[in-house]
């Protein structure tokens, strides 16, 4: 008997420990995940700027040539951002990015962080009306996509123009004109369905719900019909 009780306090205590070291970790990994990404954010947002600094600020200790670095980095970060405020800042910037396209491999990088950048910024995600559900790439399977807008076909019936991410890289994939019959309105927001496309499918709400269309979408193509 005792033996039995030995054996049953033993598998409880492994299965406590087995479950707590696992929470811990669930809690901890994406946590040293997003301190690392913040710590390589900040190191090359700062590394430009600090050896700039040493010569000015003398003997000064290594935290605070980083702080200062750093609000010299946020400085010009506004800086550049005013600029593109400017038409003349403007033409410049467009004139870098020509020149920048033009190099081999440089096109290739710069265009692709570009991509990436705009995919996540605000204006984009606002350009994404709904997340809905289409039939694709076959009939029977589902796939997330994201309503762009309306269009009207040459016998004057709405399409829906819907955006269909590729996973993990949701800055290209397949432009869909579909039918009202064909698209399902989900109540899954624009920032979980792009996490979703980026996770594949990993951070996913628990559920969704299928709605009707909104307002602003179910038909405002057929009133500009003449």
């Amino acid at each position: 008997m005792s033996s039995d009780a030995e054996k049953s306090t033993g598998s409880a205590v492994s299965k406590h420990l087995r479950t707590r070291l696992v929470s811990g970790l669930l809690v901890l990994i994406p946590l040293a995940i997003t301190l690392f990404i913040l710590n390589l954010f900040f190191s090359s947002l700062t590394a430009f700027v600090r050896p700039l600094m040493r010569p000015w600020v003398g003997e000064l200790p290594e935290y605070i040539l980083t702080l200062i670095a750093l609000c010299v980095t946020v400085v010009l970060i506004y800086l550049a951002g005013l600029i593109t405020t400017l038409i003349i800042g403007r033409r410049v910037i467009q004139w870098g990015e020509a020149l920048l396209l033009k190099l081999p491999i440089v096109k290739s990088v710069y265009s692709a962080s570009k991509q990436v950048v705009e995919t996540f910024s605000s204006s984009t995600k606002a350009a994404f009306k709904a997340v809905v559900l289409v039939e694709f790439p076959r009939r029977g399977s589902l796939a997330i996509g994201f309503i762009t807008g309306t269009i009207l076909n040459p016998e004057g019936k709405t399409l829906y123009r819907v955006f269909v991410a590729t996973t993990p890289n949701p800055t290209s994939g397949f432009l869909l004109m579909l039918p009202a019959e064909d698209v399902q309105f989900t109540d899954i927001s624009v920032e979980d369905g792009i996490k979703m496309i980026v996770s594949g499918g990993m951070l996913a709400p628990p559920s969704y719900r299928i709605h009707p269309a909104p307002l602003q979408l179910s038909g405002p193509a057929e009133s500009a019909q003449p």
